[in-house]
């Protein structure tokens, strides 16, 4: 029972490694381009407070999870 309950977390925590890191990268490079009545404007993440927060807090969470995934492999390596 105990090693399902660490695969478990291995897989959940891995998930969420990486849902977190592509979202901080697609934030990151992603930019859009529109035109309204011959103007064009450019929008990036840098642009507005708030998804420059949501790129630094989910590069947060992806270091933080790599982290853990490093520790747990570490910590459950002798069992």
């Amino acid at each position: 029972m105990a090693k399902i309950k660490r695969i478990c977390t291995f897989l959940l925590r891995l998930i969420a490694f990486g849902t977190t890191l592509a979202a901080a990268i697609v934030m990151a490079t992603s930019h859009e381009t529109t035109s309204l009545f011959a103007v064009s404007f450019e929008a990036k993440y840098t642009y507005t407070p708030a998804f420059k927060y949501f790129v630094i807090a989910n590069a947060i969470a992806s270091v933080y999870g790599f982290l853990v995934l490093f520790f747990l492999q570490i910590a459950f390596s002798g069992d």
